[in-house]
């Protein structure tokens, strides 16, 4: 049987940080939005993936910011045999796979944006600020080589694309990419360059404006809370994975 997730209360200088988010973003006109889910009959949502943060953490972001109820499992919990043995049963025979009222839905970027569309306050409404959301999306997932793993070619291009991404926050007088709220898109960049902070501590640091754009992701309510309370990298360099290194961590039973 698989449980929701559980997660323990930020610390308090997250807590402060976010009550400064709160109040800047409230000043500008956002407030924590209600889910879909609040005002309609709510999905039964699953994240099939294995025990890693990697390619389902922004989805996961964007519902913990919603407050959108889901559920992790690993391959073997959902299908009942390994991976290697429940790999042809899904649609492209690749995870994350999510479930939604036990239906499949595959492809990274297809659950990122269902999952946004959840949480209505995450999509903007204008067609041109759409699309400036997605281009940083697209922005985003160019860093997806950068996980915890030895990746030494990566970081001959990440200062580039660092400096190019650092402008456009720079532009959108945050402290998100879009503006003083954030949008889906968000969690996709925090993502990614929270995984080159993990292989390179001192990756971001010639940036103000990325370091600015962290603490305002890290500090935003919900997510906040999740951040302190999900499981660890461990064995980064080597074989990362979650700690206590066994699949179906975020899973209780």
């Amino acid at each position: 049987m698989l449980l929701k997730s559980v997660h323990r209360l930020a610390r308090p200088s997250l807590l402060v940080a976010a009550g400064t988010f709160a109040g800047e973003a409230a000043r500008r006109g956002f407030s924590q939005p209600a889910s879909v889910c609040e005002s309609a009959a709510a999905p039964q949502l699953t994240m099939i993936y294995f025990p890693v943060r990697a390619l389902a953490e922004p989805a996961r972001m964007i519902l913990e910011f919603g407050g959108v109820a889901y559920e992790d499992a690993s391959p073997q919990q959902a299908y009942g045999v390994p991976w290697k043995d429940a790999k042809d049963k899904t649609p492209f025979g690749q995870l994350p796979l999510l479930l939604v009222d036990g239906k499949e839905l595959a492809q990274a970027g297809a659950i990122i944006r269902y999952c946004a569309a959840l949480v209505p306050a995450l999509v903007p409404a204008e067609p041109l600020e759409a699309a400036r959301c997605d281009m940083i999306f697209e922005a985003a997932r160019e860093l997806d080589a950068v996980n915890p793993i030895v990746n030494a070619a990566f970081f001959d291009s990440f200062p580039a694309k660092l400096a190019r991404l650092a402008r456009q926050l720079r532009e959108s007088e945050g402290p998100f990419s879009c503006g003083a709220a954030p949008r889906w898109c968000d969690f996709m960049l925090y993502h990614n360059l929270d995984n080159a902070r993990l292989l390179e501590p001192a990756a971001l640091d010639a940036y103000p404006e990325v370091r600015t754009f962290m603490a305002a992701v890290e500090a935003t309510p919900r997510v906040a809370e999740f951040l302190q309370a999900r499981p660890k990298p461990v064995d980064i360099g080597t074989k990362p994975m979650l700690e206590p290194n066994v699949p179906g961590i975020r899973v209780k039973k």
